[in-house]
């Protein structure tokens, strides 16, 4: 139910609409590797209002909550390889919602209101199967950069990121098992 709490949260303060009250905001949770006990897990969630796919990050240990808007590319991620055979950089919008200003790397990306959208640069391998960083990421200021010169120093931002990419590979068998549809 906690987890269930979180996400609601984590939707009402990302949402540009105006909500006056829990319920009602209406998604539906397509896939989660969230499991019994689980602290940290990865959904995929569509809004019934406009339809829109999101992922959701959430560490319940530091009580964190990360969305990254859906997209093919960002769902497989991490079976695309360059024409030399190595794992183009992760690039995309990490959604932070009712962030407190005054912390490691606000200068990043762009504020909205309490919520802060930070652009990410991650650099990757994938061996046996799992994925491995090349710490650190990067960011930029502005959310459209064309570098990425900025260290990601927050160790909330950091675990966020790494939930994201270690948990798709499972999130991704999970909405394939069940035959869901995705652009």
């Amino acid at each position: 139910m906690a987890k269930k709490i979180i996400l609601l949260l984590a939707l009402i303060l990302s949402t540009a609409a105006n909500v006056e009250a829990a319920d009602d905001i209406n998604f539906d949770e397509l896939a989660t590797t969230n499991t019994e006990g689980a602290t940290e897990f990865l959904s995929l969630i569509r809004m019934k209002d406009n339809g829109a796919l999101h992922f959701v990050a959430i560490d319940d240990t530091i009580h964190a909550v990360g969305m990254v808007k859906y997209s093919s590319e960002l769902c497989n991620f991490y079976q695309r390889r360059s024409k030399d055979g190595d794992f183009p950089p992760l690039k995309f919008l990490m959604i932070l919602p009712e962030r407190e200003r005054g912390q490691l790397d606000d200068n990043l990306g762009e504020w909205l209101g309490n919520g802060h959208i930070i652009p990410v640069y991650a650099l990757f391998d994938v061996k046996g199967g799992q994925i491995i960083f090349d710490k650190p990421f990067y960011s930029a200021r502005g959310i459209t950069p064309l570098h990425y010169h900025s260290t990601i120093q927050n160790p909330v931002h950091e675990r966020l990121i790494e939930i994201f990419m270690t948990h798709m590979p499972r999130l991704h068998e999970i909405i394939k098992s069940k035959n869901i549809s995705l652009p």
